[in-house]
């Protein structure tokens, strides 16, 4: 097995706030899983989701790739605590569904608990027309804030506050299907939109220290500690 945690990638995780692991799963096992998804979607989510959570919950083999040796080899040298899987959710975008993901900080959504951090994983080749990722290298070392906005239409949206960035500060991830992002919980982040006509999947899988299970945990029936502390 390749290895999946070069010497410098902690040094590049702590610099930048994200690292990318290029091939990590194969096309076989990218269209496994995409067809794993596809009939989990089917089954249990909301009619046209885009979003499903607690996959490891659900699919043996999303499970199994929740804690991947090749994934959690990376991990341990991110997360010298010890490696504790806590969710993880399928990504769908349709061709449909064009929508970029505005830009945010993970955080935000689970204030006032243990730091963490995700891996994503397009099950596509994830491109800048398509959806993929998009990062700010070195925003998690500052203190941002999410705010209201109100829209037009009566409804409302989250933006960032406490900062700002230009366009050559971010960072757009082309990146091959199987291969995988891990990101800190302080990351700014989002994506571009969809408008290749193609559908596209991604898996994004959250994972902290293990400790003593937090409210916010209960909530999440597949967590299980991969690496003690």
């Amino acid at each position: 097995m390749k290895t999946t945690a070069p010497a410098n990638l902690a040094a590049r995780y702590e610099r930048d706030g994200f690292v990318i692991l290029p091939d990590l799963l194969d096309a076989e096992e990218c269209d496994r899983l995409k067809v794993e998804a596809r009939r989990v979607l089917d089954t249990f989510a909301r009619p046209k989701a885009s979003v499903h959570l607690h996959m490891a919950a659900t699919s043996p083999l999303f499970r199994a790739l929740s804690e991947d040796p090749r994934i959690v080899d990376a991990l341990r040298a991110v997360m010298p605590h010890g490696v504790m899987f806590l969710s993880d959710k399928i990504v769908y975008k349709s061709a449909n569904k064009t929508f970029a993901t505005p830009w945010h900080v993970d955080f935000f959504y689970w204030l006032n608990t243990r730091p963490k951090l995700s891996v994503w994983i397009p099950l596509d080749d994830a491109t800048a027309d398509n959806g993929t990722l998009t990062v700010v290298p070195g925003s998690h070392r500052r203190d941002w804030r999410m705010v209201k906005k109100a829209l037009a239409s009566g409804d409302f949206e989250y933006e960032i506050a406490g900062g700002t960035w230009g366009d050559g500060d971010v960072v757009t991830c082309a990146i091959k299907r199987g291969s995988a992002i891990i990101f800190s919980d302080r990351l700014v982040h989002g994506s571009t939109a969809n408008t290749a006509g193609r559908d596209r999947y991604a898996i994004i899988s959250t994972y902290h220290a293990p400790a003593p299970d937090e409210p916010f945990d209960l909530d999440f029936p597949a967590r299980k500690v991969l690496v003690e502390a």
